[in-house]
């Protein structure tokens, strides 16, 4: 599978995005049906572009980004999400999110400082939970079988339409 190593990256980010709002906001049904979908276009992207392609173009079009496309609350908190879950995600991005916000969007604390006071987890240098964390350990041996799985149910679920998966590993 073409840049696998980039889209197992993105399960495992997708994954523990997920987790994080189910921990956070497990009320907002909403909320937890708008990450489903959360950097699935990069993974399909990453079938056909390079990750820096990919990644500019993900960066550009979703509204969970800071980029020019107007926002919902909802893209806020998917925003914040998105943060915080890159410290158990990404070694080279430790920081959570509101170290993430003062260091990176201190033009953004109006918006999603009141989001992070919501969460409990507007402080810096806050400690992981131990649970995610394991549970993103677990998802360090992810299969191209589990992948491609990940990308037809993602398809299905955005088309709406059913499709009979074979999947083989390449």
């Amino acid at each position: 599978m073409k840049n696998f190593e980039h889209i197992k990256y993105t399960y495992k980010h997708r994954k523990i995005v997920m987790l994080l709002a189910e921990k956070y906001f497990k009320d907002n049904q909403e909320l937890l049906e708008q990450v489903k979908v959360h950097d699935l276009d990069k993974m399909f992207m990453y079938l056909f572009y390079n990750k820096k392609d990919a990644s500019n173009i993900h960066r550009d079009k979703t509204p969970h980004h800071e980029n020019d496309i107007e926002k919902t609350e909802l893209d806020y908190i998917e925003m914040v999400l998105d943060w915080e879950s890159a410290r158990y995600t990404k070694p080279d991005k430790p920081l959570n999110a509101y170290d993430t916000l003062v260091n990176y969007y201190p033009q953004m604390t109006d918006v999603i400082l009141p989001i992070l006071e919501q969460m409990g987890i507007a402080a810096s240098g806050l400690e992981m939970d131990q649970q995610i964390l394991e549970k993103a350990k677990e998802l360090d041996n992810v299969s191209e079988e589990d992948v491609a799985s990940e990308l037809v149910n993602g398809l299905e679920l955005v088309t709406g339409v059913e499709i009979k998966q074979k999947v083989k590993k390449a």
